[in-house]
């Protein structure tokens, strides 16, 4: 009996040893959260991978979240104590963590440089402005994005449309006219749609073209140009549900349909490429599609292009000494294959490099997207960024949904505007 005894506690001590030389030793286990996207999905899961076999003590999960409640699931974990140890934001997201202690200071000896100089002549001018105060860096570009218009041409050839005639949101709304599909007055198939809740990347640029801003050249008046944003606002009531009924934010993002050749146009960033090649490659690799640049009204005074906008990485201030390092390694490890994010998601790091680079100019319309991009502004990512957006959500959606006059609809967020900044 004692030797029985004596076999089985040695079998499992046996097991035991042979199990735990299986296991990984961690003594560091990193979380990073960002946003869904199947396609970054497939290469972020692959170079984890890779990185923890290169730092065998450090273990990564990543957590996706929908991309419209990444910033509010974020702040409440912070505010529990809790929360990612690296994670990523936009430009108009990040403005309400700046000052909040919550966000560590980029740690230049664990991304690689010798120096912040060093750091910032790799990247684009402006690269880390939405990140930077007077005191120190937050965050790491991940990428860069503007928007331009995709169009399906065959559908418009349909319709009698010549796409090189789509030169002004007039000419869009004319096109989407002789697009649409309504079964007693309900809008079955839409020619184009705006790209809403962002606000601030394509309605504030039509703002704009009119010769308005959100904030005055010297900065004293919020709404600047009280009839530029009347204008612009008339143009979506007109294109709302109680106008010319071509579209509404209640609808299913024009973007998500486009691939699926459900919609004609649609405004989305070079990375639409590469979920297009996913989707439905038969019509990514067709003669059916292109992009153009971002339209302006015929009676424009600026020529101003969609917005573009950063996403950062970032890394929690209160994670410890050893997984803030960890994290700011592994943001540097993607930043290092910049050019597989560029291939493999049509996504751009705002790095020198990848400007400059051929792969970049030879991507279908790529020089589409960068000629846009001379002609933009970077999107407001000052102080109150998020809540800002949703002001201007609310004038655009009063009209296009309630049948607000514009002059009331500016009037209410101007005054709402004005409340914020004084806070």
């Amino acid at each position: 009996m004692i030797r029985v005894r004596a076999k089985i506690l040695i079998s499992l001590f046996i097991l035991i040893l042979l199990s735990s030389c299986g296991e990984k030793d961690v003594s560091i286990k990193l979380e990073y959260w960002t946003h869904e996207d199947q396609v970054r999905q497939q290469l972020e899961e692959r170079l984890i991978s890779e990185f923890e076999q290169e730092n065998p003590g450090i273990d990564v999960v990543r957590v996706e979240y929908e991309s419209s409640e990444l910033l509010d699931i974020i702040k409440n974990a912070f505010q529990a104590g809790s929360g990612p140890d690296l994670f990523n934001l936009p430009s108009e997201e990040i403005s309400t963590l700046l000052g909040s202690g919550f966000l560590d200071e980029i740690d230049i000896e664990a991304i690689g440089y010798e120096s912040e100089v060093d750091l910032f002549s790799e990247y684009i001018s402006g690269a880390f402005d939405t990140v930077s105060t007077e005191e120190a860096v937050f965050g790491l570009p991940l990428e860069c994005t503007n928007w331009c218009l995709y169009v399906n041409t065959r559908l418009l050839d349909e319709a009698g449309i010549d796409p090189y005639s789509l030169h002004t949101w007039e000419d869009i709304a004319e096109a989407s006219e002789h697009l649409a599909v309504r079964d007693n007055g309900i809008l079955k198939r839409r020619g184009f749609d705006f790209r809403y809740p962002y606000y601030l990347s394509f309605f504030i640029p039509m703002v704009r073209q009119l010769g308005g801003d959100i904030i005055s050249p010297d900065g004293k008046v919020a709404v600047y140009n009280e009839e530029a944003w009347e204008n612009a606002l008339s143009f979506m009531m007109e294109w709302g549900p109680y106008g010319r009924n071509l579209g509404s934010p209640t609808y299913i993002n024009a973007r998500n349909l486009f691939n699926s050749e459900e919609i004609a146009m649609c405004l989305s960033g070079l990375y639409q490429e590469s979920r297009m090649a996913t989707q439905n490659n038969a019509f990514f690799t067709s003669d059916d599609w292109m992009v153009l640049p971002f339209p302006v009204f015929d009676e424009a005074v600026n020529e101003e292009a969609a917005g573009y906008y950063y996403h950062y990485f970032m890394v929690n201030a209160n994670s410890p000494d050893d997984t803030r390092k960890a994290a700011w390694k592994l943001a540097a490890y993607f930043s290092e294959h910049a050019e597989e994010y560029l291939d493999e998601i049509g996504l751009i790091m705002p790095l020198q490099r990848i400007f400059e680079s051929e792969a970049l100019h030879n991507k279908p319309f790529a020089e589409v997207f960068l000629s846009d991009f001379s002609r933009s502004h970077q999107i407001y990512h000052g102080p109150n960024a998020s809540e800002l957006q949703d002001l201007i959500g609310e004038a655009v959606e009063s009209v296009m949904l309630s049948s607000v006059q514009p002059e009331k609809a500016v009037q209410a967020m101007k005054s709402s505007i004005e409340e914020l900044f004084s806070q």
